[in-house]
């Protein structure tokens, strides 16, 4: 397992999770992470002889909680820059939005993970 490069592609979630609390990402999430999922699968399929799907999971799964953390940490500047999400959280009653927001975030990140691996993978038997 090549863990500095599964620590260094984890900071990609701090990264978008410090943006989305700033507002900047509102529109443009989704092609972010499109963007950053292409390029690190396209770097893990290159560069990582072993495990490819595995390292995509652990890194998707990083991107998650980190990403949640950050938004639940700083949640009422998140609120407050996201009308959107003031909207998606206004829909969940059930729980709170802070515990909502903490409890998708590793769900979220195993999707991710899972793609991530899987794209990285299926790069990999390409090359």
């Amino acid at each position: 397992m090549d863990w500095t490069a599964i620590l260094l592609f984890s900071l990609i979630g701090l990264i978008m999770g410090a943006l989305a609390v700033k507002g900047y990402t509102q529109r443009i999430e989704p092609f972010l992470w499109l963007l950053f999922g292409l390029a690190v699968a396209l770097v893990l399929s290159k560069n990582i002889s072993e495990r490819v799907f595995l390292h995509g999971l652990l890194i998707g799964l990083a991107w998650g909680i980190l990403n949640g953390l950050c938004q639940v940490t700083f949640f009422d500047a998140y609120f407050a820059n996201n009308p959107a999400a003031q909207a998606s959280f206004r829909k969940v009653t059930f729980m709170p939005a802070r515990l909502f927001g903490l409890i998708t975030g590793p769900v979220m990140g195993l999707v991710t993970g899972s793609v991530l691996g899987g794209l990285s993978l299926l790069l990999k038997r390409l090359w």
